[in-house]
């Protein structure tokens, strides 16, 4: 029931055996509140969290893919998008962006560093236009973007050979040994939050 402000990080999580406390931090200070069980749904920091939780040797379950977008001045009139088949096997796309822009995608790359410090890399943009310019009548190059952006996938590691094929579904792990729950969820997509969200009510209903 306590209220969790936009921007709180938990710093610290101490496991009971019939609930956790868990020590957060925002703007206001530092506080503490507990709950029955975690579920831990970090995204790209769900390891880091899972470590917090259940010690430093937890082991790591994500593979981090960062995927990368440019935006470049409107290339046609209409609302309707493209999307092209590229000779590497993947698929990128030209959508229609803010009235006056079109959106250019994306990329699968392997991503190392901090998930809180991602952008384009000069490779990427490359590809990207590459890719498009297969199919577009008018060839775009990076200078022509007046924006870009990226984010980060933080998908399960299944040990898939290429970073395009790794499993986009999602993986639960379940830690009750010596109290309260913990649940990490790794992978997934927005397109199945739903499904994801009601599996892992029924995971903790029945203890994993």
């Amino acid at each position: 029931g306590a209220e969790v402000r936009v921007g709180t990080e938990c710093i610290a999580l101490e496991r009971g055996s019939d609930q956790w406390t868990a020590s957060l931090r925002d703007e206001t200070g530092e506080r503490e509140v507990s709950a029955r069980a975690v579920v831990n749904a970090a995204g790209p920091f769900v390891d880091r969290v899972a470590q917090i939780a259940l010690g430093e040797g937890t082991p790591a379950h994500l593979r981090l893919v960062k995927g990368s977008h440019l935006i470049v001045p409107k290339l046609w009139d209409g609302a309707h998008c493209y999307i092209f088949q590229n000779g590497d096997g993947r698929i990128c796309f030209t959508i229609p962006y803010e009235q006056q822009f079109t959106l250019l995608g994306t990329t699968d790359e392997r991503f190392e560093g901090d998930p809180d410090e991602v952008h384009i890399s000069e490779d990427e943009a490359a590809y990207i236009c590459a890719s498009v310019n297969e199919y577009l009548a008018m060839q775009v190059r990076p200078e022509d973007a007046v924006w870009s952006y990226s984010g980060v996938r933080p998908l399960y590691e299944d040990e898939a050979a290429s970073d395009s094929t790794v499993t986009r579904d999602y993986v639960f792990e379940v830690d009750d040994e010596g109290g309260a729950p913990i649940l990490s969820v790794f992978g997934g997509k927005i397109t199945t939050y739903r499904r994801l969200a009601e599996h892992a009510l029924e995971k903790l209903a029945i203890g994993g």
